[in-house]
């Protein structure tokens, strides 16, 4: 029971980190921003981005910086999550 649950999560971490990079890749196209599809991955995604973008701002870490940090750390919290697991 335990390597069935194991192997669901770790499926579920590498599914939202591709969306995430997937998202990351078209934001980087101007075109994108009103599809249908880039609002779906920016709907599905958001919730892992958002605590670390209100606490960054609470703690002003990265404003004015170009790369959102926001994506950088929660990339990190998924692959440290994976290891975990």
């Amino acid at each position: 029971m335990t390597a069935i649950v194991r192997s669901i999560a770790l499926s579920l971490i590498e599914l939202i980190s591709l969306l995430l990079f997937v998202r990351a890749i078209l934001s980087w196209f101007a075109g994108m921003g009103g599809s249908k599809f880039y609002d779906l991955l920016c709907y599905v995604t958001e919730p892992f981005l958002m605590p670390y973008r209100i606490l960054f701002d609470k703690l002003g870490i990265g404003q004015g910086f170009p790369i959102d940090l926001s994506f950088l750390a929660t990339v990190f919290t998924l692959q440290l999550l994976t290891v975990l697991l």
